[in-house]
């Protein structure tokens, strides 16, 4: 019997690197569980994602399971996934996603840990890897340069397939690409001290136009008032930013966020200039967090702080 090989995502980013993934195991018998979570952003960049990577039907296996306002139906779904693969005995590989869900982790509960690879999920690698030890980790499929625990293994991710399909760009040498992030709509910082953030970042670039991509669930009003900067454009992808180069003739010459994950991405895919922006996070519930990221990129790029 064939063994097959089973990639759970639920975001964008989740499954580009599970499509790295099927490439870099040369996996010839394998399904995609894509979990749709009526999330009408996050959802509607999967399918185009879908359709863009030209992934075929037959390898797609969709669930719906809502993440907030949960019905009996969510719940009977949770319960039949979770049983489905219990007995499933031809299995492979099993790349997770998400490894802070918790109904991935029933999954993963079900197969041998050699069995089991975690696929990045932004920088929440970072975090993760931290909290792993010698004797309990997993094996991670990753772009992050991190250090190899004992019993365990790290495959790097170079987006080798995004690479290979990219165009011959066109590289603007006078605009900055700026990754626009929910962190006042997350209850990080105040929308007021975002915008004055924003403000002070497009005087920095102040001889540069500023492409500003907007994030998934950022607030309209905010937008609104981040366009008002002159030299500031907004725009709203409808596709993971990794694949810029796929769908652009050109790319400003530099990637520019705070701490978000795609700057590192955009840097190792495309070998853009890339530098981030420090903030005040003090007292924030993900301050561990969001210094880990910061420790690492301060080893990879320029980090800029705003506030001194």
């Amino acid at each position: 019997m064939i063994k097959k090989s089973l990639l759970f995502v639920e975001s964008p980013l989740q499954l580009l690197n599970a499509y790295e993934a099927v490439s870099y195991f040369n996996l010839e018998n394998y399904i995609y569980i894509v979990r749709l979570s009526n999330n009408e952003a996050n959802d509607e960049q999967i399918m185009n994602l879908l359709k863009l990577l030209k992934i075929d039907k037959s390898n797609i296996e969709y669930m719906y399971i809502r993440t907030i306002n949960r019905t009996l139906y969510d719940y009977s779904q949770l319960l039949f996934y979770r049983y489905k693969y219990m007995f499933v005995k031809n299995i492979d590989k099993i790349f997770i996603g998400n490894y802070e869900s918790g109904f991935f982790n029933l999954i993963i509960k079900q197969f041998s840990k050699e069995s089991i690879i975690l696929l990045d999920d932004g920088a929440k690698t970072l975090s993760i890897q931290s909290k792993f030890t010698n004797s309990k980790n997993y094996n991670l499929f990753t772009m992050y340069d991190i250090k190899t625990l004992q019993n365990q293994n790290i495959f790097i991710n170079s987006y080798r397939e995004v690479l290979t399909n990219t165009k011959e760009l066109l590289i603007k040498k006078d605009e900055i690409l700026f990754l626009g992030t929910k962190l006042s709509e997350a209850g990080i910082i105040e929308e007021e001290y975002y915008i004055n953030l924003i403000q002070n970042i497009c005087n920095y670039y102040l001889d540069k136009k500023i492409v500003y991509i907007v994030h998934r669930g950022e607030s309209q009003e905010k937008l609104s008032e981040i366009e008002e900067n002159k030299n500031i454009i907004i725009r709203q992808l409808n596709y993971p930013i990794e694949l810029y180069g796929l769908c652009e003739k050109e790319i400003p010459y530099k990637v520019s966020s705070f701490y978000s994950t795609a700057i590192y991405t955009m840097k190792k895919i495309y070998h853009l200039e890339a530098e981030c922006f420090r903030f005040d996070y003090s007292g924030s519930v993900h301050e561990y967090a969001i210094e880990e990221v910061y420790s690492f990129y301060e080893k990879e790029m320029k980090v800029i702080s705003l506030d001194d």
